[in-house]
């Protein structure tokens, strides 16, 4: 073989070793299996967290993110249980952390920059209803049927309406939440600023519906990983996280985010 066509190929194999893909491996792309929130829609939505993932896999090619859709309870104890190697979207809670991994700072701190996006609760209630969220305290809401609000099972927010004052009862889907919605078995549900401004928006509800106070709950959604995928895995959860924080930092995400959390209306909300 000539000198330099060696002399290539050898260079080509140091620095397939040095970083760890071979050319077959970089011919066939890793798979990372996701789990996501069936509420969030078909993975080709607009929602926010598919937003992010498309941009991800764009960033990632060597990768394949693969993404299966589940109720949100079963999606978050089968990753817990490694059927999958993280979850699309998911908030920090003590009880989570436990069989998932976040990123960390040097510390050992919630590394909030490798966040995918901010993002808080609403109250939407029935046009003129009782209840009210007044930025510290609910108000307006008994045990008494048709005078609580519903929240999807599995949901921080919950608890964290629970702990304001509020009584809540919990639905295993979003379906079940809106039928409820409908009968008025509850007077307002617990939902994320993008769906509020999504439901809001649709003339089937726009009539019936309203905000009952401003944003609650607003926190940092991240990718959590399954903690023993990470562990094996370590440098390529800092890629995947390292990936998260460079797509939510460009302009044209965060205008996609803005619009999403706004029905349209609004291009300077960040993520």
């Amino acid at each position: 073989m000539r000198p330099d066509l060696l002399h290539r190929r050898s260079l080509l194999a140091l620095g397939a070793w040095a970083t760890g893909f071979s050319p077959i491996a970089q011919a066939e792309p890793k798979v990372v299996k996701l789990c996501a929130n069936a509420a969030l829609g078909a993975p080709d939505s607009e929602a926010t967290p598919y937003l992010m993932l498309r941009r991800l896999q764009d960033e990632l090619p060597f990768l394949r993110l693969q993404v299966t859709p589940l109720p949100w309870n079963r999606c978050l104890q089968e990753a817990a249980q490694g059927r999958f190697d993280g979850v699309l979207s998911a908030s920090h809670t003590p009880e989570r952390a436990q069989t998932l991994r976040y990123p960390a700072t040097a510390a050992g701190t919630l590394d909030d920059s490798k966040r995918m996006f901010q993002l808080g609760y609403a109250l939407v209630r029935l046009r003129g209803a009782a209840a009210h969220w007044d930025g510290t305290h609910f108000t307006g809401t008994t045990p008494k049927a048709g005078d609580a609000l519903g929240a999807e099972r599995g949901f921080a927010i919950a608890q964290f309406a629970r702990e304001r004052g509020a009584h809540v009862e919990e639905r295993s889907l979003m379906g079940n939440l809106l039928e409820g919605l409908r009968l008025r078995r509850v007077q307002g549900i617990l939902v994320n600023q993008e769906f509020a401004a999504q439901l809001l928006a649709q003339p089937e509800w726009a009539g019936q519906l309203e905000l009952g106070g401003p944003a609650l709950a607003v926190r940092p959604y991240f990718l959590p990983l399954n903690s023993a995928w990470a562990t094996r895995e370590p440098a390529l959860a800092e890629t995947l996280w390292t990936a998260v924080e460079r797509v939510r930092r460009t302009p044209a995400f965060a205008q996609a985010y803005s619009h999403s959390l706004s029905a349209g209306q609004r291009g300077d909300l960040k993520p």
